[in-house]
């Protein structure tokens, strides 16, 4: 098997976003560098990023071979635990504040944001989705009657049904689902938001939408959801290590001998975590009137 082949086997198996590109390159670079399909070629190609990028970046990078390799059947020469790894000084993974994130929810009940920017902040406050996700809901994903809302989840995770509260609901109504919008395009929406909302002066911190959905997590956790259930709410693919199983077998669709279906009873999940939910209240005019 040839390099064009084992690349074009590798794009195969890519989500189809426009993070792929990204994915390739890396892939593209390591087999042009490549003297083999062996651990050397890989260590060699590891050590001459470690000149230049951050620990993080070449972390990517290795997982990215290491799909490569998995993707195209071939036996990968590393064993758990001997990837690169990285220093908690150099993680950044930057998150918002419960304060931050309430001045842009009171921008959005206060109409200083347009309709399309308070659905997406509601989205993401309540259910953390990435730039990705908001970026391919269509009108079809959204159903008023039910008021449910279907992810489409990036990076392999798990799809699945949210259902909609009361508090987002006007905000969610006002958005035109049909129009097309680009990945690039969000990351521009949530920087206007952030402006707006009196916080521009983050924009300087490469913060983004995931800003938000680790402080979603962050939330539920401390307000005592358990680690799987905002595991499973936050739609994270497969787990590893001692969670591995108790995540594959906790169950968020529960089946009744009703007619309510298992779409439904997926979503009506939702209920026990939003008696938890840290952004929930924000949304909530009352609350929004007495700050």
């Amino acid at each position: 098997m040839n390099k064009k082949q084992l690349l074009d086997t590798y794009s195969d198996n890519l989500a189809k976003s426009e993070n792929r590109n990204h994915y390739l390159s890396y892939a593209r670079r390591f087999l042009d560098s490549a003297e083999g399909l062996d651990r050397a070629s890989v260590d060699r190609f590891i050590a001459e990023m470690q000149l230049t990028f951050k620990p993080s970046s070449v972390n990517f990078a290795f997982r990215v071979i290491r799909r490569l390799f998995n993707v195209n059947g071939l036996p990968w020469p590393y064993r758990k635990g001997e990837a690169p790894t990285v220093g908690q000084r150099d993680e950044y993974q930057p998150q918002l504040s419960p304060r931050v994130i309430q001045m842009m929810v009171t921008a959005a009940n206060t109409g200083k944001l347009f309709p399309y920017e308070q659905c997406f902040l509601a989205l993401s406050t309540i259910y953390g989705l990435r730039r990705e996700e908001l970026a391919n809901l269509e009108a079809k994903d959204v159903n008023i009657k039910h008021w449910t809302v279907y992810i489409n989840t990036v990076k392999r995770g798990r799809e699945r049904y949210h259902l909609i509260p009361e508090e987002i609901r006007p905000h969610i109504q006002i958005h035109d689902f049909n129009e097309h919008w680009a990945v690039a395009t969000m990351t521009q929406v949530f920087k206007r938001i952030l402006v707006k909302s009196g916080a521009g002066e983050l924009k300087k911190h490469r913060v983004g939408w995931h800003s938000i959905r680790r402080a979603v997590l962050t939330g539920l956790v401390d307000n005592g959801v358990s680690v799987l259930a905002a595991h499973a709410f936050l739609r994270w693919k497969g787990s590893e290590g001692d969670i591995a199983m108790p995540a594959r077998y906790y169950g968020n669709v529960v089946l009744d001998l009703d007619d309510s279906g298992p779409v439904l009873k997926e979503a009506k999940s939702d209920e026990e975590i939003f008696q938890k939910h840290p952004f929930l209240p924000f949304w909530r005019c009352d609350h929004a009137a007495a700050d």
